[in-house]
Formats: structure tokens, sequence, C-alpha cells
């Protein structure tokens, strides 16, 4: 099985084929599968992948089993692994083979050449790299290998000091492996917010990123939205293909039912985000509760597929429908033939993935609150029905050639040449929106301004007295509308219920507009033309407000549907309902659409289109469809998807 990287996609043997996956350990042996092997157990489980549609597993080399005190293969333990990879190979599936475990389910293992607190250091990378090699040179050429995986979430046995130490250990790793083995892909492994998932500072040295997401929300709906931005945010506007390597949930945490309907959500979101593959944290159960880690992580004994007595979850038959469905979209050219038009963009802040001095926000918020400003502004593109992007800010030059529009949400402070690349932006005809933020909750950037153009570029004169902390606002929140922001209208209002206090800057126009007010009257939204396009101003944070509300009140993506049509952006099939995704990938004479409800009830939604639809058919998906005279209409069971073929 051949693995290359081309362009955002990681290629199987030359062509697209979605690498369905799951992480595994055999359900009889768990952890202990190098230690107490057991053929005829894995080959039973390997039957039961082969029989749900897996198409990849993704295995864990754990040291203490595989290596000496110098980092030596033991060859008893290359043998196991070469049985296990020939069982792979017969039942047709691939593997990726993951080094550095490390870490594993609640608990960190020896790594036998290197004290944890010694993994970054020259001897201890030396050492890992004769492992890896010796590893790399043996199985390099088995007809089930599909990849190589530095950690485990090396990050939890030991976060590296600074960047550049991480870094220089994924350029050896990566050295190593490809001067051996062209031929297979190859990735970090590691926690989402490590510096070797930093897709920025990657993108020249792995051929994949693959975050781990295991994300929990008040809100189901912004919770399957960040999934989808997620994706997005580590593809970074395409520059990088992303596998989301690890995904799910226990079913001691949730029902079994909750389990197979997020699993579904999750499934068809990864496709309709241009992921190259989806891998299931994990495959089975494991009935030896007392085993480490389980006897103190219990929730780890139940995120299967499989039961411990090697039933089916409901999750192993969605997973199962899913596969069933992958060859009939790969064989009509789902991300070949087919491809994802995107009009609009969310830029993520400079001080995502670099440091500069005295800039402090990401250490003040954390990974989390940052990226979740980045997601809620990529939810109300994608609540609008927008085919968008997220890009990083030191690359928006970038997105200037497809992008008609692009968001700043809640900016505390952008670089000030990104300032002047966005007024030459728009001079030439781009669009742009930004909302400013000066504190919320218990975090105030007082010291700090977002732009230092506010008239040159936005058209206003910030007001804030000197000394003056900002603007606070509580409560509940009225924006009326003064000029008509199609589909808002002069005199209509947006309502938003604020969970913490906000703090905001106060600016009067020089020459913008005033498009809304607040209840009190202040000014808070603003257009300023500047040549051929436009530059669009908010004083409410809206994003922020919505990434801490408890529940989304969503009809603030009313404001992103009049982003888009002021900027003419084309929108191919716009939802009824907000709470449904839409992603449409064109042909030429026909589209691929995939919706995904992310709510939990059932939607009754439509999908309206310009195009003269000629006949929609069914590819995939449990939801169904009813009809498509005057749009496409569907019933969507909760946390369900469909994916349309329209025919023009």
């Amino acid at each position: 099985m051949k693995t290359e990287r081309v362009g955002s996609f990681i290629m199987v043997d030359r062509t697209f084929h979605f690498l369905l996956g799951v992480n595994y350990w055999p359900r009889r042996l768990n952890i202990r599968m190098w230690r107490d092997w057991d053929e005829e157990a894995v080959r039973l489980d390997v039957r039961q992948m082969k029989e749900l549609g897996v198409r990849v597993a993704r295995v864990f080399i754990k040291c203490e089993d595989f290596a000496d005190e110098q980092g030596n293969l033991r060859d008893s333990a290359a043998r196991k692994l070469a049985c296990f990879l020939d069982i792979l190979a017969e039942n047709g599936l691939g593997a990726f083979i993951t080094f550095i475990v490390g870490h594993m389910s609640g608990k960190n293992w020896a790594v036998p050449w290197a004290s944890f607190e010694d993994l970054y250091k020259p001897e201890s990378v030396e050492r890992t790299m004769r492992f890896v090699e010796s590893v790399v040179e043996r199985f390099k050429g088995h007809p089930a290998l599909a990849g190589w995986i530095l950690s485990n979430e090396l990050s939890l046995v030991k976060r590296a000091a600074n960047r550049g130490e991480a870094l220089q250990l994924l350029r050896s790793f990566a050295y190593s492996v490809r001067r051996l083995d062209p031929n297979h892909v190859l990735s970090s492994g590691d926690v989402p917010d490590s510096f070797m998932q930093e897709t920025p500072n990657v993108k020249d040295i792995v051929d994949y990123v693959g975050p781990h997401l295991y994300l929990y929300d008040s809100d189901e709906v912004r919770h399957g939205y960040t999934y989808s931005a997620m994706l997005e945010l580590y593809s970074c506007g395409g520059k990088l293909p992303v596998i989301l390597e690890e995904f799910g949930f226990s079913t001691l945490q949730y029902s079994e039912e909750s389990h197979a309907r997020f699993i579904n959500e999750i499934l068809y979101t990864a496709l309709a985000h241009e992921a190259s593959g989806a891998f299931l944290w994990c495959f089975s159960d494991f009935p030896d509760e007392s085993d480490p880690p389980y006897e103190w992580r219990p929730l780890e004994l139940a995120f299967g597929l499989v039961r411990k007595d090697g039933s089916l979850k409901p999750a192993g038959g969605v997973y199962s429908r899913f596969a069933s469905e992958l060859s009939t979209l790969e064989k009509l050219g789902v991300h070949a033939k087919y491809k994802r038009v995107t009009s609009a963009a969310v830029v993520a802040p400079f001080y995502l993935f670099r440091d500069y001095e005295f800039v402090w926000y990401k250490q003040a918020v954390g990974f989390d609150g940052l990226t979740r400003l980045v997601c809620a502004g990529y939810a109300g593109l994608a609540a609008a029905s927008l085919q968008a992007k997220i890009v990083y800010e030191l690359d928006v030059e970038n997105a200037f050639n497809w992008a008609k529009l692009l968001t700043l949400p809640s900016t505390v402070a952008a670089l000030a040449s990104t300032w002047r690349k966005l007024l030459d932006y728009v001079e030439k005809g781009g669009f742009i929106y930004t909302s400013f933020i000066r504190g919320y909750g218990g975090f105030k950037a007082l010291h700090d301004s977002p732009t230092h153009l506010w008239a040159e570029l936005f058209g206003v004169e910030n007001t804030l007295e000197a000394g003056n902390i900002g603007r606070k606002v509580a409560g509940s929140l009225e924006i009326n509308f003064e000029k008509d922001l199609d589909p808002l209208r002069r005199g209509d209002t947006l309502k938003l219920t604020l969970p913490e206090p906000v703090w905001v800057f106060t600016a009067k126009p020089v020459d913008a507009e005033v498009i809304a007010v607040d209840g009190s009257g202040q000014p808070v939204i603003f257009a300023s033309k500047r040549g051929r396009g436009k530059a669009f101003l908010s004083l409410i944070p809206f994003e922020a407000i919505v990434a801490r509300q408890e529940k989304v009140e969503w009809m603030f993506c009313k404001l992103y549907e009049g982003l888009a049509n002021a900027a003419g952006l084309e929108r191919p099939y716009v939802s009824s309902d907000p709470r449904v995704e839409v992603s449409a990938f064109a042909s030429e004479s026909s589209d691929l659409v995939f919706t995904v409800n992310h709510s939990s009830e059932v939607l009754e939604a439509t999908l309206k289109t310009e195009k003269l639809v000629k006949e929609v058919k069914k590819l995939g998906g449990d939801a169904e469809l009813k009809n498509f005279r005057n749009g496409v209409s569907l019933s969507m069971p909760g946390k369900s998807a469909a994916i349309l073929l329209v025919q023009r």
C-alpha cells in the first residue's frame, strides 16, 4: 500500500481512498498485546474489522516491549509485529505504525533507552532514531504498511521545552524514515496543542497533521461545528492533508445510542471537510478491567465499536454503513472530479502558532480558549451555508486569490503588516469583516490596540477616553440595524444574551456608514468603502460571546449571511436551518452535496438553490430525501447526514 501526500490529500496507490480506520489494541489483550501475544485473538479481531469495513489500523509499538536500553529492536517483538502485519495484509487492511509509546490511555509507559526528562536530548534522540530505523528497515516493504507515526501523544509524556526542541526531534524522525522509506507517509501523533501539530510550522516536515479531538460543549450544534472548524484549522487553507487520527467517546460516559449518533455525525463531517481519513478510538472494549491503566481510568474500557464480548455496538452499524458508501463515492470522484469551491476564509491570529515578545494572549486564554474564538467565527459562516476555510494570518496573502470575504473574529490584535495587506486587498475588490475585543470574563487586553488603521481602513475614530478600560456590556444586548445588510433590514434587531461581561471600544464614523447601533444608541457596526471593496467593523465581539454562551442563539449567523451577500458570495445550496451544515462539491454537470444535522432533534430542512436541478439521488447517509421541487427537501434525524448527487 503506497501512500503519498499530493496537494491537500493523502493518496493511496495514486488515488483518493479515504483512510477509514480504528486505533487498535486487541479486545482480549488490550495493552498487553505484545507481552501476552495471542495470534488467534488477533485474527478474530482483524476478521471482524474487515467485516466492519475498516481499511487501516493505527497500531502501537509499546517501547518497553520492543526495545532494550540502547534502543535496539528485540527480535522476538519484531516477529510478533511481522505476524500481525501479515494478518492485516491477508485481510486487505493497512497499518499506521506508532513508535514512542510512551503515553497510552492514562498512563506513561517506560521508554527503555531514555528517561522522560531526557527524551529531547541529543543522545536520547540518537537512540530513538536507531530504534525507528531498525523498524523501518525491517518493515518498509511489507504490503500492509500504510504509514509511520512518531509517537502517541508524546507531549503527555514530556512536553518539549520550546518549539525548536520539539521540531528538531520531528525533523530527525522525518529524515530517518524518508531516507529508508520514501513510499509511505509520516506524522507526529502528538496532542492538538503541541508544537508538533502546528500546521504552519510542520507543513514542510510531515505529510499530514493528525489531530486527536475529544471535544466537549454545552451546545450540541456548536460542538458539531467545532469539529468542522478544527479540521479546517489544521488544514490551514489546504496547506497540509488532515487525518482525524483519534476521535470518539466512551459508552461509559454516554449511552450507546448517543455514541452511535456522534460517530455518524463526525464521519460524514470529516469526509465533507476534505479529511484524508478518520481513525476511531478505538476498535473494541476490553474485558480485563483490573489491568493498568483501566483500574484507575475505567472509561477507557468502553470506547469501542465492539463490546467486550465481541458483539457490535450501534456505532458499529453506523461505521459499517459509512464504509459501504465510500467505494461508490470514490468511484464517482469525490475530491477528484468533484471539487469544493470556497470563497470565504476565517483568519487565525498570528500568535496561535508563533511566539512574539510580550504577546501573551494565547498564554492568557489557553489554546482551547483561543481556538474557540476562531471556531465560533467559522461556525457563523458555516451556519449561514457559506463554503469557507481557515487560513493562518502569516499566510493570509495566499487567500487573496480565491477568497472574496475574509473574517477576523474577536480580534485582540493583528500584525501591522496584516492590516496594510488587508487594506490593499480591500482596495482591489476584497471584503473583510472583523470584530474587536478589549476584554471578556477575566481576560483584558488594555495595553493593546487591535489595529493602527482605525480611520484609514475602517473609516472610524476610536473615542475611548485615555486610561479607560473600555465600555462594559453585560446581561442582554440588542443590535438595531440602521442600514440594510440583507437579509437584515433597517429596523431589524438581533438579540444576544451575554454569558459574562465584555469590554468594548467606542468609535464614531469618519467616513464609514453606521450599519447598526446597540440599545443605548452607540454605533457598533460600521462599513467603509475602500477602492472596489468594503471593510466591516463590529465593536461587539460576537464570536467571543457565541463561543461562551451555554446555548447558542444561532440567529447571529444572519450577520454572516449579510456579509456574504454584501460581498456577492455564491452560496450554491442554502440550508433553511442553521443547525444543518452544507458542503457542496462541483463537477461540470453535477454536484455532490453533503448535509449534516448537528442537532439531536429531527429536522425538516430544505436546501435552496438557484441552480436548475434536473434530478437528485441520495448516495449515502441516514437522512431521508423527500423531494427536490422548490428546493431539496430532507427529513433529518438527530446527528444524521445525507450525501446527495444533484444533476444540473
